[in-house]
């Protein structure tokens, strides 16, 4: 079983591999009185409808260990069983998905996909005259790695008895800013690039932060989204409430990295631009190898199907004339199928809402590797 705090691609991938079928849980572990019901006895309700749909004890057994070793109220449990155990499993703090169970021959990873999204790679620092305390998150992540920078100065004092010298224990201790500020610019630098993060969140002291966004590379002043949050690198109780704000920030960040890629998608979106829309388009350019990126609509109304196989790119359009027997491909849901293919092609994928203002039609869509001429 695979669990953890960082739910990254190549974990996905790894899921994928497994035989399925599978069963897909997302649960919400926050007390619910409204429903009238305790959390174990809505656990029971998920299980019996699981089990009325084919599941098989094996796994149902295994996602109940996993159900009971849960926190309760510490958000959602997302877990993926199949061969009788649970193959991941995460909790998701402030995913809006209620109760799901689903089975299928593929893991159903829109809701997770959707909350990794608005949750993306970040840097959390907090800075002052003598350094920072940085916390690397990347994409997906609910804990971040945690790294103190210490700067090579520590004249940081400017406050000493006046006459003649007053000047030059003021230059001494700029300098020492100076310097500190370079290296926590270097560290940052460094930890935006180890976890591919355009998002920086940047609290302390308001001169250590001047003199930090002077010494920051221009590749971060120009790619970097920096987001200013409160509180300082002393144990002052500020955590909490800078968490709040860094959780609002990046759910934001999220959001407009999404309507940033529909625009450049409605940009791409002509004969001969890098875009495809509609199921065969799509369908197509996955089976080709030639998507970059994956605009799926998360719409739990749908009933669309498309055939998959083995290999990565073994993806065809429900009507295209197969058969289970004779070609080994198999009928999933039309969202599992090319989620499936765009992760194991290397293909980034973006869940939208139903009624997203510029989705592709049919719900499914895409930006290509190179220009996609459609039929």
């Amino acid at each position: 079983m695979t669990t953890g705090t960082e739910i990254g691609a190549e974990v996905l991938r790894e899921l994928l591999a497994a035989p399925g079928p599978f069963l897909s849980v997302y649960f919400d572990l926050d007390v619910r009185p409204e429903m009238g019901l305790d959390a174990e006895e809505r656990w029971q309700g998920l299980c019996r409808d699981l089990a009325a749909h084919g599941a098989t004890g094996g796994d149902l057994d295994a996602l109940t260990q996993r159900f009971l070793s849960s926190q309760p109220g510490s958000g959602v449990l997302a877990a993926f069983a199949a061969g009788g155990e649970v193959r991941l499993s995460a909790v998701l703090p402030g995913c809006e998905q209620r109760d799901l169970a689903v089975s299928g021959p593929l893991p159903h990873l829109l809701p997770l996909l959707g909350w990794r999204q608005d949750h993306p790679a970040h840097v959390v620092a907090v800075v002052d005259r003598t350094g920072a305390d940085l916390q690397l998150f990347p994409a997906g992540a609910t804990e971040g790695a945690r790294r103190t920078v210490t700067g090579p100065d520590d004249e940081i004092e400017r406050n000493r008895p006046g006459g003649t010298s007053q000047m030059r224990y003021q230059h001494r201790a700029e300098d020492s800013w100076e310097h500190n500020a370079g290296k926590v610019a270097e560290a940052l630098g460094t930890a935006l690039a180890e976890v591919d993060a355009h998002v920086l969140m940047l609290a302390g002291d308001v001169r250590a932060r001047q003199y930090l966004t002077k010494h920051l590379p221009a590749w971060i002043r120009h790619d970097v989204s920096i987001h200013p949050v409160s509180g300082g690198r002393s144990p002052d109780g500020s955590w909490p409430q800078r968490m709040v704000q860094v959780d609002a920030e990046t759910h934001k960040a999220g959001q407009d990295e999404t309507a940033a890629l529909l625009h450049a998608y409605g940009e791409q979106l002509s004969p001969r631009g890098h875009a495809v829309e509609g199921i065969y388009a799509t369908l197509r350019a996955l089976a080709d190898g030639q998507l970059r990126t994956l605009l799926i609509t998360d719409d739990p109304a749908s009933r669309r199907t498309a055939w998959f196989g083995p290999g990565p790119t073994d993806i065809a359009d429900a009507s295209t004339a197969f058969t289970e027997s004779t070609k080994g491909l198999v009928r999933a849901p039309l969202a599992d199928a090319a989620v499936r293919a765009a992760l194991l092609t290397g293909a980034a994928v973006r869940v939208l809402r139903p009624g997203t203002t510029g989705a592709p039609a049919q719900g499914i869509g895409g930006l290509t590797r190179y220009t996609h001429i459609q039929p």
